[in-house]
């Protein structure tokens, strides 16, 4: 499959290669923050938020995988979703009275993906919970996504209430969502003309690199933003003079201070 995946090149791995000072700095921070064994604050809101930050490393690390094996695209992928994660830890942070709402959206997603399964193969006990608790399943009508909206804001206006987040929107979400739903640029970016009339279509052989590079550019915004917010529910001495070198390590890498 390297047609489509990596450069023979390889610049992405020189480039992890030439910063490997800072890629263990920012590990061991995170080793730091997100150990196993790290526990909520009291904070309400931190039931949600916590996860969301955990989940941050979590992706953090499959971003690394697959830019490093050269899937630069399946890279976008979960820095959108790592994207939305900060957002939303941001956003509840900012107004905890939300947490309910978001909690509450569990079993309206579970009506969502259900409703259109045959009865007969539904969970007795999965179907009973949820039409006790989502009105909409209990009367058989249709749940959509609006019914999913539990902030009252889009993504970007909730982006930009946290601050310096919404500057890398267009990226992070805009950009990366070619690469999840089948749009033009996700379409053409996979194929290469292999006729001079440009009438016949092969396998792309561009390589993954450029979403590749972006991906690690946005996870490793991110992912400083992520540590910055757990710093606030649980203060810590030794990790915030850790986190300090990491901004600068990030400046020296990008060009430009982290967005938070």
């Amino acid at each position: 499959m390297t047609e489509q995946t990596t450069d023979p090149n390889n610049s992405i791995r020189e480039k992890v290669a030439e910063h490997s000072a800072e890629l263990v700095r920012l590990v061991e921070l995170l080793d730091l923050a997100f150990a196993r064994g790290a526990k909520t604050s009291k904070a309400y809101e931190d039931r949600v938020v916590f996860p969301l930050l955990v989940s941050c490393r979590d992706i953090v690390e499959e971003i690394l995988f697959a830019v490093n094996e050269g899937f630069g695209r399946a890279a976008l992928r979960g820095a959108r979703t790592m994207y939305e994660c900060v957002v939303i830890a941001r956003y509840l942070n900012l107004h905890p009275d939300k947490t309910d709402s978001f909690l509450s959206m569990f079993h309206v997603q579970w009506a969502k993906i259900l409703q259109n399964i045959p009865v007969q193969y539904r969970s007795p006990e999965l179907d009973v919970s949820l039409t006790e608790r989502v009105p909409k399943y209990a009367q058989g009508k249709m749940v959509g996504l609006k019914d999913l909206n539990w902030s009252g804001e889009h993504t970007l206006a909730m982006a930009k209430e946290a601050g310096q987040l919404a500057d890398i929107h267009s990226l992070a979400f805009d950009y990366a969502s070619a690469y999840i739903h089948p749009s033009a640029i996700f379409f053409l970016t996979m194929l290469s003309q292999s006729s001079p009339d440009g009438e016949v279509f092969q396998v792309g052989t561009r390589s993954q690199e450029p979403e590749a590079m972006q991906a690690l550019r946005i996870a490793h915004d991110l992912i400083l933003n992520a540590v910055e917010l757990r710093l606030k529910y649980s203060p810590s001495v030794a990790q915030q003079e850790r986190f300090e070198t990491c901004k600068e390590d990030f400046i020296r890498i990008w060009g430009y201070p982290p967005h938070i």
